[in-house]
């Protein structure tokens, strides 16, 4: 009996003894107190950075618009070919749900969602969900009014727009990931819309993914710092915290818009997040340009990418270079035929 109590207290210390081996405090203080690029201050500050907002009662009356929105598969594939259709005709467009109740809330009040301090907030993934039913439902209505040359096409993305900008100052990944997609999918329809292209449009152009994306990556290894810190500080821990502040400090300075980056230890991988934003950069540039052509103005040779320009031989609209954008996306392409309007 002695013997076996004896055992175990040395197991016991033992356990301690390699848990206090790899537990680190000091050091994954240090990692966390290091500051981020561009700014953004340390992963201690990252919480008070954005106290909580109480939802308005505009939020709650399109959180209920997008629930009684029926489910529309066709109308989501109808709107993820015609992105993925470098022509600048529009097909014909399956039976389509009535967002009108939608757009003019968009367009009329200004939208805001609660947020709370918790760096996991399930509400988002709910949120997310439909604010990305709403966005295919009204990039497929303006796709459909384009066909006929209806100038309130612009409209339903300026909606779009609208709801993108909702999400600014939602530090969460998921969330800003949602911002990204609405701006991608209003662009890479924005060159078949009539012309000319109204003031706001210039707003989205000027817009830039990259920077909001950084911030939510803080969020997130912040996220995971904080539950590492309290309960298992570890060398592990520490080095994760480097590594991913090493990759932010990386894309900060990256000018390519074909990028391949570094997976990130803490959280689930973003490289795909990062080839998708830097690739949006041409993206922007190539409905910039078709609209130019359609206006029978000269292209913008020069691009913002240091690793690719842009050329236009009267029909086709290319960029000198493909970038693939990842799995399970056809995305904008940066080949365009397309000719000055008559």
């Amino acid at each position: 009996m002695k013997k076996a109590l004896l055992v175990s207290v040395c197991v016991i210390a033992l356990i301690v003894w390699v848990i206090s081996w790899f537990r680190v405090p000091d050091a994954v203080s240090a990692s966390a107190a290091r500051p981020w690029p561009g700014g953004s201050g340390s992963l201690e500050s990252v919480a008070d950075r954005f106290p909580p907002l109480h939802a308005n009662d505009a939020s709650r009356k399109l959180t209920a618009l997008a629930t009684s929105l029926p489910q529309n598969e066709v109308a989501d594939e109808y709107v993820l070919r015609q992105i993925a259709r470098g022509e600048l005709t529009i097909s014909k467009p399956p039976a389509l749900s009535d967002v009108t109740a939608i757009r003019e809330l968009l367009l009329r009040e200004p939208v805001m969602w609660e947020r709370r301090v918790a760096f996991d907030d399930p509400q988002v993934a709910g949120r997310r969900t439909l604010q990305m039913t709403m966005t295919r439902a009204l990039v497929a209505s303006a796709l459909a009014k384009a066909r006929t040359n209806d100038v309130t096409a612009w409209d339903d993305l300026h909606a779009v727009w609208k709801l993108a900008r909702t999400l600014d100052g939602h530090p969460q990944m998921m969330a800003q990931t949602a911002a990204m997609a609405m701006a991608r999918m209003i662009n890479a329809v924005a060159w078949k819309m009539p012309l000319p292209a109204p003031a706001w449009f210039g707003e989205l152009q000027a817009s830039d993914s990259v920077r909001p994306l950084i911030d939510a990556f803080q969020y997130q290894t912040a996220s995971y710092w904080n539950d590492g810190a309290r309960i298992f500080p570890t060398k592990f821990l520490a080095d994760s915290v480097d590594l991913d502040r090493g990759i932010a400090e990386e894309l900060v300075k990256t000018t390519q818009c074909d990028v391949t980056t570094r997976m990130n230890d803490l959280g689930p991988d973003l490289r795909f997040v990062w080839r998708r934003a830097f690739r949006y950069r041409a993206e922007r540039e190539a409905s910039a340009n078709a609209l130019r052509v359609r206006e029978r103005k000269a292209i913008e040779t020069k691009s913002v990418c240091s690793d690719g320009a842009w050329s236009f031989d009267g029909t086709t609209l290319r960029f000198s270079r493909e970038i693939t954008s990842g799995t399970n996306e056809e995305p904008m392409p940066l080949v365009l035929r397309v000719s000055p309007a008559v």
